[in-house]
């Protein structure tokens, strides 16, 4: 279905004016983030901006540009605890243009109390929710007692992670107390956020 095709056919089910506004405007914001998937492959503007497992129940962590005002950076009073990369990443393209590897990074939250089990704090800054903004980032916060460990590592206890940064940047490079050992997930390559932008044209 052609980008004309979808925008006719929303106009043709009857939706009111801002209905259709409203649907326009995600539409633009799917070329935007994800061109070409959108355009190539059939996917609600949902789908192309925020990616699979979008929901609360899907088990994965919010962006932090999500909930930390647009910033793709950990919010105040967390630290990076970690990170993995995904494998062709519509968001990130090599010298090509072909998808190539995104990285993401957890920010954990800080224990407010000493008591500490198993490598978590039992006591820290945040409550586990889901996001539930208006956007389609409607990922887990601050729930999930998970450490990849390669920062940071004089951190003997976290709390769990908040939110996630990505960058088609290897961590190691521009995050300090950063190591190079590597975790690899990419089913989450083309998770994403309407606050995220891809650096492929």
């Amino acid at each position: 279905m052609t980008l004309v095709d979808r925008v006719t056919s929303v106009a043709a089910r009857g939706v009111n004016r801002r209905g259709f506004m409203t649907r326009l405007g995600l539409g633009a914001a799917a070329l935007l983030v994800n061109p070409r998937d959108f355009i190539l492959r059939p996917m609600t503007s949902h789908e192309a901006i925020c990616g699979p497992a979008s929901s609360c129940s899907d088990g994965y962590t919010v962006f932090c540009c999500t909930i930390n005002r647009g910033l793709n950076r950990c919010p105040p009073g967390h630290f990076v605890g970690g990170w993995w990369k995904a494998d062709n990443s519509v968001f990130c393209c090599d010298d090509s243009g072909a998808p190539s590897a995104r990285y993401y990074v957890d920010c954990h939250s800080r224990c407010t109390t000493s008591g500490c089990s198993n490598g978590f704090c039992t006591e820290y800054g945040c409550n586990c929710d889901c996001n539930d903004g208006e956007t389609c980032d409607r990922r887990l916060v601050c729930c999930n007692k998970f450490r990849y460990g390669q920062c940071n590592t004089d951190m003997g206890c976290v709390g769990p992670v908040t939110c996630r940064v990505v960058s088609c940047i290897p961590p190691y490079r521009n995050i300090d107390n950063c190591g190079t050992s590597l975790r690899t997930d990419s089913y989450t390559a083309n998770q994403s956020a309407p606050c995220l932008q891809g650096d492929c044209a």
